[in-house]
């Protein structure tokens, strides 16, 4: 079995090949143990049972910066750790530059977009202090065996943010990685409330979902080639908030049933533009098991997309379980997972990983692998087994 590992810089992409991910940096291979114990429908993970695949997760948030997010970024790093992740990504959000995108909960604290700067600058502080607590070799560090990727989710409104995210990047080496994400449309919400959803749809030319879509995808591609971020953040959020019973005008179907490749033709060759130009520079597509928890029976991106991504993107998926507390971190994942082995039927999952220079690097490991690891022990009392 042979993978490789990819370097990305703004810039320059380089390869390096490798035997294969077990025996990678073997001089930094740990041995992690555990013990699941049963605890009405949870599990404690405390002691003594050999782990041999350990699982990784791309895009969190806490409630010491994010308004809508609960519980302190420590306490979150602490259960990542315990519950069995090797990589875990830190990804608070970027800030919005305008009062206009202050959100409700925000402004019932009376925040200003000065706060939300200052709450980034010390999230970034706080991050490298974490990072170098568990990042190091020390015994302490090697106790907990799991590596934190210090990150931003971007907040792709408009270019005057793609533009400050480009200053972010340049201005903190702390940051290591970036969740590509688009949160507006036309400058409004579009993963917030259904109303505000149909204001988005309201502002496009046409005044049409397949118009909103559209013009989603055309976004999503200039946060695509204005950041190439290592992570596309929850590839087909457009979906999330869309009317359920909304009738296409042109097709007379449901939205919600249209096969956007057929149908909408002119939509999926966005879709296809953006899979093949992430493909490009080596990033990776994240299965966001949050939509699970908002009423998805998939994550993010569903089945069509995903299939164009290992069509045209070199199934380059990533994990991910956008977390925004404690009770979420890794929910999910096992559904997650089903998705990945039964439906999608991928080979390898893609992961980022730091090398000895703290530059971020890309790993695969095979499916078969980690469908193995005693990480999933922790669902089956979830699952009733």
């Amino acid at each position: 079995m042979h993978s490789s590992s990819l370097t990305l810089s703004p810039g320059k992409v380089s390869i390096s090949n490798y035997h294969s991910v077990e025996t990678l940096k073997c001089s930094h291979r740990r041995i992690y143990f555990y013990n699941c114990q049963k605890k009405g429908s949870l599990l404690d993970i405390k002691g003594s049972v050999f782990r041999p695949h350990r699982m990784h997760s791309h895009h969190s948030h806490s409630g010491d910066y994010v308004s809508h997010a609960s519980d302190s970024l420590d306490s979150i790093v602490e259960l990542a750790a315990s519950k069995g992740f090797e990589i875990f990504c830190l990804t608070e959000h970027m800030p919005r530059l305008d009062a206009k995108f202050i959100y409700p909960e925000e402004s019932d604290k009376n925040y200003s977009v000065d706060h939300l700067s200052g709450d980034f600058a010390r999230y970034l502080q706080h991050a490298e202090r974490l990072q170098n607590q568990y990042n190091s070799h020390s015994s302490n560090a090697q106790k907990h065996g799991m590596k934190l990727i210090i990150g931003f989710e971007v907040e792709g409104i408009d270019e005057s943010h793609i533009s400050y995210a480009k200053g972010l990047l340049l201005q903190n080496k702390v940051i290591n990685m970036t969740v590509g994400s688009v949160h507006f449309v036309h400058q409004i919400p579009i993963d917030f409330s259904p109303e505000q959803w149909l204001e988005a749809r309201e502002a496009t030319k046409e005044k049409t979902t397949r118009a909103l879509f559209r013009d989603y995808f055309e976004l999503q591609y200039k946060v695509i080639t204005g950041l190439k971020p290592q992570v596309v953040g929850h590839f087909d959020l457009i979906r999330l908030l869309q009317p359920k019973d909304e009738v296409d005008p042109e097709t007379g179907k449901l939205v919600k049933d249209i096969d956007i490749e057929k149908e909408w033709p002119e939509v999926w060759t966005l879709i296809v533009r953006n899979i093949q130009e992430v493909a490009s520079y080596g990033g990776l597509f994240e299965l966001n098991s949050s939509a699970i928890r908002k009423g998805w029976d998939t994550p993010y991106p569903k089945k069509d997309i995903s299939k164009a991504i290992i069509e045209h993107g070199e199934a380059r998926f990533c994990l991910s379980d956008d977390s925004h507390g404690l009770k979420q971190v890794g929910l999910n994942f096992h559904k997650t997972w089903k998705y990945v082995t039964d439906d999608l039927q991928l080979e390898w999952i893609y992961r980022l990983d730091l090398d000895e220079n703290n530059q971020t690097i890309v790993k695969k490991e095979a499916v078969k692998k980690l469908s193995e690891s005693d990480f999933w022990k922790q669902y089956e009392v979830v699952e009733g087994v």
